[in-house]
């Protein structure tokens, strides 16, 4: 997988070049589960260099978010983030938007929680800079080890992606069969991550789990 993505990036940078115009970015999508956190990630490519992230994270009980963010000339320039946090007992909604400088100083920052707009420490602007490029790293990381991930719903005994067609799983020893035989039943939507395999696709991990969801789709929040 990993060497057709880059002959997908080789050939439209070679019709960029050709038609003088920039080749379009190629995007990847990846995932990765790390106890509580669990996200999918579409990385954003252009010339080899990364201009751009999506993210869609999940954290157990302390909420989900969706975040998207920008780099130029390798540098981080903007994040945006929203989703819900949990603030004592309760999962509360919240969004960032900061932008940087050249030089990673922020220039602009919006920070609100609930109907609550508050400020954000220096402290909490600089771990925002180096979470994001960590999970620009991460991503990366995902990618270099062809990672694969699939979004599926469970139709009748048959897993079927979102494209209409037909995936054949099968589930690594590390997968507990109760939880298998859980999203087995029909109607449940699920993003796994795992090897792509000639007959059969091999699960190492789950990364969601819902009943009747769509197939999640690119964050686009700068754009909003």
């Amino acid at each position: 997988m990993r060497s057709k993505f880059w002959i997908v990036v080789l050939i439209a940078t070679l019709v960029g070049c050709s038609s003088g115009q920039p080749p379009k970015p190629v995007t990847y999508m990846t995932a990765v589960s790390a106890g509580d956190y669990r996200a999918v990630y579409w990385l954003d490519s252009q010339q080899g260099q990364v201009i751009g992230l999506a993210e869609q994270a999940w954290q157990g009980d302390y909420g989900s978010y969706r975040s998207e963010y920008a780099w130029r000339d390798g540098s981080l320039r903007a994040i945006k983030r929203e989703g819900t946090q949990r603030v004592g007992a309760a999962l509360v909604p919240f969004s960032i938007h900061v932008r940087f400088d050249a030089s990673g100083e922020p220039v602009f920052q919006r920070y609100q929680q609930d109907e609550t707009r508050l400020p954000l420490s220096s402290a909490t602007l600089t771990r925002l800079y180096q979470d994001a490029n960590q999970i620009q790293r991460q991503a990366q990381a995902q990618l270099s080890r062809d990672v694969s991930v699939w979004q599926a719903l469970r139709q009748g005994d048959r897993w079927i992606d979102c494209g209409g067609d037909t995936l054949r799983w099968s589930f690594s020893d590390t997968i507990d069969p109760s939880v298998i035989s859980q999203i087995s039943q029909p109607g449940t939507f699920v993003v796994a991550g795992g090897d792509s395999g000639i007959l059969r696709d091999n699960v190492d991990f789950l990364v969601y789990v819902d009943n009747e969801k769509a197939c999640l789709q690119r964050p686009r929040l700068l754009d909003e």
